[in-house]
């Protein structure tokens, strides 16, 4: 039976999609307030509030466009809610503007028109930084517009300037692949060091690949530990893996097997197949954990339909040494594991 080397490769741009309530690395959402002041505000009645927005408030129809967005005492009514969040932008309230782009992205009250958006966008970028960091994602992605990695990371920069998480991320890969800029580690370390900070999963599993190959810094096995236990108790699928192997090799860490199963435990059940293949090695071998083959069979399985090459190799090893009540076994474990896996539950591995 072979164990998995760990994983290295730090994540590619995570820009597929601009959503509401998405953060972090993906694309910036809706967001809910323009001020800090307007969190300590008191609630005020929907009735007030559409009053207000009629008459001409600019903060009103603001926040009229927030509850219809969020169904906030009123049903939920998307192209009630880019109404007013228009009446608004139309009187140069930039949060507005931003939750307008956001609703024209996702064609949400709106027909989606990525030119739209990114006029909306443009137009809330001096204060908002999740604007800024939209623009960059519709410039790297040529969505509504050619793509250009100058613009782009024109965008990025000053979103990550002004303190966004998911823009020093980005800006951070693209210095580590050497994207639209010439690749350095010390800059690619410099900000994903600043999203890792504010909380950023991928940014702190990323810390700990530098940190274990030595990019950008001195190799350091406990940093890297560190970052990727910061990373891996976000429910962060590679950092958990990578952990688990430390534990097991002893690296960084004091060797320590039942943690090792632990954070596989944690990675398999995310489907991840080197979690599953290498969980399946220390439950056949009995490493942290009671030896079972059975159960083993049933890990290696897994990852095998998940085109794991080292457990395709650990099932034909195994399979000769089981018995077919006990291959049955292995398989009802394999389908009751499986759907755990498919309706986003841990199975009991």
């Amino acid at each position: 039976m072979l164990l998995n080397t760990p994983h290295l490769l730090v994540r590619h741009l995570l820009l597929s999609v601009l959503c509401l309530g998405c953060a972090g690395a993906a694309a910036a959402g809706l967001e809910a307030t323009a001020t800090p002041a307007a969190d300590a505000a008191p609630a005020i009645s929907v009735e007030a509030q559409t009053a207000a927005a009629k008459a001409g408030d600019a903060g009103a129809q603001y926040a009229l466009g927030l509850m219809y967005a969020h169904g906030d005492g009123v049903a939920r009514d998307d192209a009630a809610a880019a109404k007013w969040f228009a009446a608004a932008a139309a009187q140069g309230h930039a949060q507005a503007a931003y939750n307008l782009g956001v609703l024209t992205v996702n064609g949400r009250g709106v027909a989606r028109d990525y030119g739209l958006a990114r006029g909306q966008f443009e137009q809330a970028a001096a204060s908002v930084p999740s604007a800024a960091y939209n623009l960059g994602v519709l410039y790297d992605q040529g969505l509504g517009v050619s793509p250009d990695a100058a613009q782009a990371l024109a965008w990025y920069r000053k979103a990550a300037d002004a303190g966004h998480a998911g823009a020093q991320y980005t800006l951070g890969q693209m210095y580590y692949e050497g994207i639209g800029v010439e690749a350095n580690d010390a800059t690619a370390l410099r900000w994903f060091s600043a999203a890792a900070a504010q909380g950023h999963r991928e940014a702190q599993y990323n810390l700990g690949v530098m940190a274990y190959v030595g990019a950008g810094m001195a190799a350091d096995l406990k940093a890297a530990a560190d970052w990727y236990r910061k990373a891996a108790e976000q429910d962060d699928p590679l950092a958990a893996f990578n952990l688990g192997r430390m534990y097991h090799l002893g690296e960084g860490v004091m060797r320590d097997d039942v943690q090792s199963v632990h954070w596989y435990r944690r990675a398999a059940a995310k489907g991840d197949a080197f979690a599953l293949n290498n969980l399946g090695f220390m439950v056949y071998n009995g490493l942290g954990v009671p030896a079972d083959p059975v159960r083993a069979y049933a890990l290696f399985t897994l990852a095998a339909a998940r085109d794991n090459a080292n457990a395709k190799k650990a099932l034909d090893l195994l399979r000769p040494q089981l018995g077919n009540e006990e291959v049955a076994r292995g398989e009802g474990l394999v389908r009751e594991w499986n759907a755990a896996l498919k309706a986003g539950l841990a199975p009991a591995f």
